[in-house]
């Protein structure tokens, strides 16, 4: 070798060792910046970090809700993101640490573009705070006399701290951000139901009934009685006699400062996919064509003739006598069914399925009338706390072909699936951010998209109930918020849309609908458009695998780092079809 070449070579050895140096640096402080941020998550975010599941030391905290905490917390994130931007994800590919800075990535930028909608100033839902007080309390650990303390010291801290979002909602009306009024007066529908009868014997009680001991029995009565109920009481009389009044009367927040930044913001921070919420609105409504179509296509083999349109098919399904539930144990068998079918069916939706079981439980009873269709909760991964799915139990309001698809939304092959797969067969070496952080978008699209893959693979009982996942989409709420946020829709107009387009619903549902979606703007959009996302990511490793495409290997290779962004879900995509399906 010449000493000109003989330089070069040495040259590349030590340009190479530098980037190798500099890789490994860039792969640690991702870690450390990801033990900062998760570290700082659960002693911020205590609760929420517990009911992912993940072990923790103590159970005792509760949520920042303080203005001063909210904007440490917003600090400490732009810090992070200042870091991050330094560190150049392309080196990472190939490393746990790639996945990592990906979570952390859209993490930090969320945080950074919907800290301007200020929502710990407006902060009333239906879907709010309250209505995750009893599942709280029932995986609240009370085993021994360690536990029983931590768990007085956690249930003492609620009524300072349902206090302070009083507080929050006075501030919020001095400066122009206010909840909208179908929200609020939602909301005071539950609390009168949750505060209709005595402390001691509220549902809070099965705490001390799992305790099993008299002396935590007497102090938690004195918690329940002495703390949260004046506490709750506060709460509810100062929407019904206050703030009520003042409630924006208008579903957008486009009268808020920097309403509409604040609009796209949530949009992305759901979705991950920054997008024009004007041109959403299309879509959303091509979306809901296409599903129509399909699903008179399905009712003109069923029915006939007779199904000529939407509302006609509706009424079809609906005098349909197999439609009906007798009872709530004819309810709760039908789920049981739902569910036993698509656990046995796990193995053809990835290549490795989970073992875990899920349990059903009926929402508690002051939740029926205003819960979701359905709701999981993941298990801890200690076995303290199984897998469950909470489900509405009220047979007058149920029609059997709106409810399978909500069970294999929540179970499987939906987030039970996704969940439970990523806790037993997820990349052991990924971070723990990879579990803690859910961003919505790919999280409920992968469900929505596994409503229809389940039809693939025979999960419904018929065609009928297929079409109930069409009569009983989300795609017409994704209108519905778009069309109050950027369309100047009214509530009334919302209410009267949504009852068209979802037939099978009561119509009465339909109101409590319009609260929910005006009380957390953007956050149905994860469902729709996260769907149509994974269909587009499928149809294109198709296409470019062709026969040597496996639909289960393609949700493998998609599951086993958690719900990334939709940005780096494509990116891993396209690595993957590169790599011939392998």
């Amino acid at each position: 070798m010449s000493p000109s070449a003989a330089r070069r070579a040495s040259l590349s050895f030590l340009a190479l060792a530098a980037c190798s140096g500099a890789i490994a640096d860039d792969r640690s402080q991702v870690t450390a910046l990801a033990d900062r941020y998760v570290d700082e998550y659960q002693k911020s975010f205590p609760i929420s970090y517990e009911l992912f599941g993940l072990p923790v030391k103590r159970s005792d905290g509760i949520e920042i809700n303080a203005q001063a905490d909210i904007e440490r917390w917003h600090r400490l994130n732009a810090d992070m993101a200042g870091e991050l931007a330094a560190i150049h994800p392309e080196g990472l590919v190939g490393q746990p640490e790639w996945v990592t800075w990906q979570f952390l990535n859209h993490a930090l930028a969320e945080d950074h573009a919907t800290a301007v909608c200020r929502e710990e100033l407006w902060s009333v839902s239906p879907g709010g705070w309250q209505s995750g007080l009893k599942l709280i309390a029932d995986t609240q650990p009370v085993a021994d006399e360690e536990g029983r303390a931590q768990a007085l010291t956690r249930w003492r801290a609620f009524g300072p701290w349902v206090d302070r979002e009083i507080a929050n909602l006075k501030d919020g009306q001095k400066l122009g951000y206010l909840a909208a009024d179908s929200a609020v007066r939602s909301t005071l529908g539950q609390f009168d139901e949750l505060l209709a009868g005595p402390a001691d014997q509220s549902a809070f009680m099965d705490v001390a009934q799992r305790a099993n001991s008299a002396a935590f029995t007497t102090e938690w009565k004195k918690v329940i009685a002495d703390s949260l109920w004046p506490a709750l009481t506060r709460y509810r009389d100062y929407l019904r006699d206050t703030y009520a009044a003042a409630a924006r009367k208008s579903p957008s927040i486009a009268s808020h400062p920097h309403g509409r930044e604040c609009y796209r913001a949530l949009v992305f921070s759901t979705v991950t996919v920054d997008a024009d919420p004007d041109a959403l609105f299309d879509v959303a409504v091509k979306e809901v064509e296409r599903e129509r179509a399909e699903a008179l296509a399905l009712g003109r083999k069923i029915y006939g003739e007779k199904a000529t349109d939407w509302a006609t098919l509706a009424s079809l399904i609906r005098s349909d006598p197999r439609e009906k539930f007798a009872s709530t144990e004819e309810v709760r068998a039908y789920t049981q069914r739902t569910y036993e079918r698509a656990y046995a069916a796990a193995d053809r939706i990835v290549l490795t399925p989970p073992k875990a079981q899920v349990k059903l439980e009926p929402f508690p009873e002051f939740q029926q009338a205003s819960a979701p269709g359905g709701q999981y909760v993941p298990a801890a991964d200690d076995g303290s706390r199984t897998a469950t799915y909470y489900y509405r139990n009220v047979p007058q309001d149920l029609v059997r072909s709106s409810l399978q698809n909500v069970i294999l939304h929540e179970t499987l092959p939906g987030h039970h699936l996704q969940l439970a797969f990523l806790a037993e067969h997820g990349h052991k070496d990924n971070h723990a951010i990879s579990r803690v952080l859910f961003f919505s978008g790919p999280g409920e699209g992968w469900a929505t998209y596994a409503e229809t893959f389940a039809h693939e693979i025979g999960l419904y009982d018929s065609d009928r109930d297929y079409i109930g996942q069409f009569m009983g989409s989300i795609t017409p709420m994704m209108v519905v918020d778009l069309g109050m946020q950027v369309k100047g829709w009214s509530p009334e107009q919302a209410e009267k849309y949504l009852i068209e387009a979802m037939p099978l619903r009561p119509a009465t549902r339909a109101k409590q609908s319009v609260a929910l979606i005006s009380s957390v703007p953007g956050f149905v959009l994860a469902y729709p458009l996260g769907g149509l996302q994974w269909q587009a990511m499928r149809e294109r490793a198709q296409k470019a695998l062709g026969a040597k495409f496996d639909v289960r290997a393609f949700h493998q290779v998609l599951l086993e780092d958690g719900m990334l962004p939709f940005s780096a879900l494509n990116a891993k995509l396209y690595r993957w079809i590169a790599a011939g399906g392998r």
